[in-house]
């Protein structure tokens, strides 16, 4: 009897020592959720706990998914990782709203271990987990292997450098079980994304984020793949550096891709009705949002400015809100004394927004100019030759009081 508490008591607080390492890196984790695996912010999919039943919803509900003002937020991912609650815990869906992915995943579940043939089926599931792992690594990926629940069944995770076509996503993930009868699977493992293509309100479901299971004490552990036979499996804090430190990878052509267009072609074409999206609208930040009274290091940002959340708010109706500013820019011309880590720097933003409630679906960070329908910027010159005479007078006359030029006029050449 002695014994069986003691091992409890260890038990207890081993899995007490695994939940604090989680919350501490709550913040980070949070960080690289949104960086990597936040597909699209206006739909999740939300754990509850009712009369200890647990259950899953998709939220935003229907009737507030068009206000577009309920978002995964960071305090959503700390609160997930934090793991306080079952109520805490998210799924993220794998598919944009404009048909990309920048992650995929492989499913192998067991989530019944009392079933009679129990032991096999976590022996094929290992077997799957470690041999498409193999795969992956030899392409160039580096697959983060998760424990997702302690009693056989894995989650297979890989980062991808951008966002890449739909399509082209889930047929890799596709052809990549397409031998699951071989390992003696009972069924095909989901894969995520798990459709090749999706109408504007198809939201398929999403797929839990790691950390604290929501019905079993269990904590997402990561398979060491330079493991020399001691401390395999990963847990706590390894395990959450681990999963910081994967890296993203291209996607390879699928081999199958031609042969999938190929088929789809020759079916006769569904007639769906096309929903109209909301345009994309261009934001700046500093000076149009944020007080901006000269360049004072990449950690300020000044306080919202008199009725700047009033207008995105209104602007957020009508349109989708995209942060385009030079403080994430990657271009090759920006100043390098003002651009910290894009990545870090659009963190930044997003805590920023979200302190201050301010509606917004992305902070660009990229080369170049976004596509959008309108760009709203305090240092914008409008210049539309075709429609007035004088565009072009009014546009050097506009640019040299943006730029601080005064005197003589500049001639037109």
């Amino acid at each position: 009897m002695r014994n069986g508490s003691s091992a409890g008591s260890a038990n207890e607080r081993r899995m007490q020592w695994i939940a604090e390492e989680w919350q501490r890196y709550a913040d980070q984790l949070a960080e690289w959720a949104m960086d990597r695996l936040v597909n699209r912010r206006d739909v999740w999919s939300q754990y509850t706990l009712k009369n200890g039943e647990v259950g899953v919803v998709m939220l935003p509900i229907k009737e507030r998914r068009k206000a577009g003002t309920d978002m995964v937020t960071m305090n959503k991912l700390r609160r997930h990782f934090s793991g306080r609650a079952v109520s805490h815990l998210i799924g993220l869906h794998s598919i944009s709203d404009h048909s990309t992915a920048k992650w995929f995943a492989i499913d192998i579940d067991m989530h019944d271990e009392h079933v009679i043939n129990a032991d096999e089926i976590a022996r094929a599931n290992w077997a799957a987990a470690q041999e498409w792992c193999r795969r992956l690594r030899a392409a160039g990926f580096d697959p983060i292997l998760m424990d997702s629940n302690g009693v056989g069944g894995y989650h297979i995770w890989v980062l991808l450098d951008k966002e890449y076509p739909l399509a082209d996503v889930y047929d890799y993930a596709d052809e990549m079980r397409s031998d699951w009868e071989s390992f003696g699977l009972p069924r095909k493992p989901e894969i995520f994304p798990p459709k090749r293509e999706v109408d504007l309100d198809d939201l398929p479901y999403g797929l839990r984020l790691p950390g604290r299971h929501h019905t079993r004490q269990h904590y997402t552990r990561i398979w060491n793949f330079d493991s020399l036979g001691d401390n395999e499996w990963l847990e706590g804090g390894e395990a959450i550096e681990a999963m910081l430190n994967a890296d993203p990878a291209p996607l390879p052509k699928s081999n199958r891709k031609k042969e999938k267009t190929e088929k789809a072609h020759s079916k006769p074409l569904k007639q769906t009705a096309t929903k109209k999206r909301k345009p994309r609208v261009c934001l700046d930040l500093d000076g149009v949002l944020a007080r901006y009274e000269g360049w004072k290091g990449n950690e300020h940002i000044g306080v919202p400015l008199p009725g700047a959340l009033d207008f995105a708010t209104a602007l957020a109706q009508f349109a989708d809100i995209v942060i385009f500013t030079s403080r994430c820019s990657q271009d090759e011309s920006s100043d390098s004394n003002r651009v910290a880590d894009p990545a870090k720097m659009r963190i930044r933003i997003i805590d920023w927004l979200e302190r201050y409630k301010i509606p917004y679906v992305d902070v660009y960070v990229g080369k170049g100019k976004p596509r959008a329908a309108a760009f709203i910027d305090d240092r914008a010159v409008p210049c539309s030759p075709q429609a007035d005479k004088d565009a072009f007078e009014n546009a050097l006359k506009k640019t040299r009081e943006v730029i601080g030029i005064r005197g003589k006029r500049a001639a037109v050449k």
